[in-house]
């Protein structure tokens, strides 16, 4: 079974992007476009056994954002542990990423080289 990959991004175009990309490598991707149903997913996850190995999580989008949903999941013992790339337009939200306990940080724009560097590595991490 492949592991599974939440993406969180409000891009739509990167969204799917990243989708081809993850697929291509073997990945199961599943996708919210917002923190609102990302937590949503990962409730029901939780529910179903059926957890991602790895979220990756935009920090700017609307309904909920990134932050709280960095904070939900630092809060949650079930959670907590699944590694988390945190994704922002804004350099500067790198060390407040790290705050919230996010294993990486990527600057939008970001090549596809980059982020299955980072999903690779924290895949055999994790």
């Amino acid at each position: 079974m492949a592991d599974r990959i939440l993406i969180v991004e409000d891009d739509y175009q990167l969204r799917e992007l990243l989708k081809i990309v993850l697929t291509e490598e073997g990945y199961a991707v599943d996708m919210a476009p917002d923190g609102q149903e990302a937590m949503n997913y990962l409730n029901k996850a939780k529910t179903d056994k059926t957890l991602p190995k790895l979220i990756l999580l935009d920090l700017n989008m609307p309904v909920v954002d990134g932050w709280k949903v960095a904070a939900w999941l630092n809060a949650d013992l079930d959670l907590r542990n699944i590694p988390l790339v945190v994704t922002s337009a804004t350099k500067e939200h790198g060390e407040k990423a790290k705050a919230l306990y996010a294993d990486a940080y990527l600057v939008k724009p970001f090549s596809t080289d980059e982020i299955l560097g980072i999903v690779t590595l924290l895949s055999m991490l994790g």
